[in-house]
């Protein structure tokens, strides 16, 4: 049975690799992923790293259980914070005015300016928060705040962002909305229907190469093989063993014997009836 060669096989092998990366690369095509997985910051300023042990000296709202914690923290020596929080229930506007002047009675800070609550669009979603600004005539611009409610069905997140580096808090408060609004609860969607599509071509492109595989298979059966038969041996086992009826072979003289004296040549026969010859002089 002849066997493919080299080349066809790794065709073949290659044909293989080429539909499993389409339908791969497919699979990608058809899902969203998100940066992060759950509630989360998905675009954090450069610089931030996750710090999930790291807490707020007073929450913004104290009075509610938390369901949910993450913290990001800035890896340099400027204090930059984001503190998440998930309390249940939904909360509303009012919630959020009410939280504002909590904090507005207790700041300790005299140079606090407080900013009014503002509406905003945070994973789809109405949300609201108000910006804060520590600054005076002496001290400068400080630092910044910015603190969000962002309600869903069951739960709502209070987002708090603080900072003090000066790439920052000199284009607050609208970086900071920008980052804070980059928050959603990350899940990875799939598209099927373009699922299906692609999976459907590699389906077909697949079926097609198993045809031709099959063809090529009934075009080799068709093929008449016909065995050569080999040359038999002569009764002795030699294959180079003289014909019958040849003559025997005169031996050859045995290895390291001498070699026979030189024979003298037979005399010329004499002709008949004439004088017998002679060497001229």
């Amino acid at each position: 049975m002849p066997t493919r060669p080299w080349s066809a096989r790794l065709g073949s092998h290659a044909w293989r690799s080429a539909f499993a990366a389409i339908g791969t690369l497919g699979v990608l095509a058809g899902c969203e992923v998100p940066n992060f997985e759950g509630p989360q910051i998905q675009e954090p300023p450069q610089g931030f790293l996750l710090a999930p042990d790291s807490y707020q000296q007073r929450r913004l709202f104290p009075e509610l259980e938390i369901t949910f914690h993450a913290a990001w923290v800035e890896s340099i020596d400027d204090f930059s914070t984001i503190y998440i929080d998930g309390h249940p229930g939904a909360l509303g506007f009012e919630d959020v005015v009410n939280a504002r002047e909590q904090v507005r009675l207790l700041a300790m800070d005299p140079d606090i300016r407080f900013g009014e609550v503002e509406p905003l669009l945070v994973d789809g979603r109405d949300a609201w928060g108000w910006s804060e600004r520590v600054e005076s005539p002496t001290r400068g611009l400080e630092s910044v705040a910015f603190r969000a409610v962002v309600p869903y069905d069951t739960i709502s997140y209070a987002i708090e962002f603080y900072t003090g580096d000066p790439s920052i808090k000199r284009v607050a408060p609208d970086t900071l909305k920008a980052i804070i609004s980059t928050f959603a609860v990350g899940r990875t969607t799939y598209n099927w229907p373009l699922i299906a599509v692609l999976a459907g071509l590699v389906l077909f492109g697949v079926s097609v190469l198993q045809s031709k595989r099959r063809e090529r298979a009934t075009r080799m059966k068709s093929i008449n093989l016909v065995k050569v038969p080999k040359k038999k041996p002569d009764a002795q086992g030699g294959p180079d063993a003289a014909p019958a009826g040849a003559p025997p072979a005169a031996p050859s003289p045995a290895t390291g014997a001498a070699s026979p004296p030189p024979q003298p040549s037979p005399p010329a026969p004499t002709p008949r009836g004439g004088p017998a010859p002679y060497k001229k002089a």
